[in-house]
């Protein structure tokens, strides 16, 4: 049984801050939740439970939810014809973790787009690259090992590193930074916004 955790981030976009995100693993179930207001003050929420078999060595389900749009999916891995090699996006944080602490140089897998599960998994890459200075939103710098993912021969996102620990994510033209607790991570975000991101959308 892998070690419980609860690791909260601040969210990013054009160098604004607009949201968080939040995820807890219990040993067996990663919960990943993402929630920010646009420009327009929109708000965004995504929720994803990837649920681990019980080796811990593969993924065996996951449901994701996103709004606004009411897109939902759930995928039973066996079920699907996906193989162990796969990985749901989110649960690419998983890997990530084990990757920074370990001293491999690259990871390969299959990356499976949660919203969008019908597609074929791409072919993906977690490469370890050199420590870099990391700025961070406190002012302090940090030198921080980079992680660079890429699938479908795209870099989809990149991680840094500092002692064993994600302190930075880029992806999709936003940036994650690696907060104490929820107290911090959600200072000044809209009151509904952290009400999702402690309880999620519920049933």
């Amino acid at each position: 049984m892998h070690a419980a955790w609860e690791r909260w981030d601040s969210f990013w976009v054009a160098g604004v801050r607009r949201g968080a995100v939040f995820r807890a693993f219990d040993g067996g179930l990663l919960t990943t939740r993402v929630a920010f207001q646009d420009a327009t003050g929109t708000p965004f929420a995504s929720e994803s439970l990837v649920r681990l078999t019980e080796d811990g060595e593969t993924w065996r389900a996951y449901r994701y939810r996103q709004e606004p749009g009411g897109l939902g999916e759930g995928v039973r891995r066996d079920e699907s014809g996906l193989g162990v090699d796969t990985l749901p996006a989110s649960g690419e944080y998983l890997l990530v973790a084990r990757f920074a602490a370990s001293s491999r140089g690259m990871a390969t897998y299959l990356r499976v787009d949660e919203a969008c599960p019908e597609a074929a998994p791409a072919p993906a890459q977690l490469r370890r690259g050199r420590a870099e200075p990391v700025d961070l939103p406190d002012g302090r710098s940090v030198r921080a090992e980079r992680l660079d993912v890429t699938a479908g021969g795209m870099r989809v996102a990149t991680y840094w590193a500092d002692d064993g620990g994600v302190v930075r994510t880029a992806s999709a033209g936003t940036l994650a930074f690696a907060c104490p607790g929820d107290r911090e991570a959600l200072a000044g975000i809209a009151p509904r916004l952290g009400a999702f991101l402690r309880e999620g959308f519920g049933g």
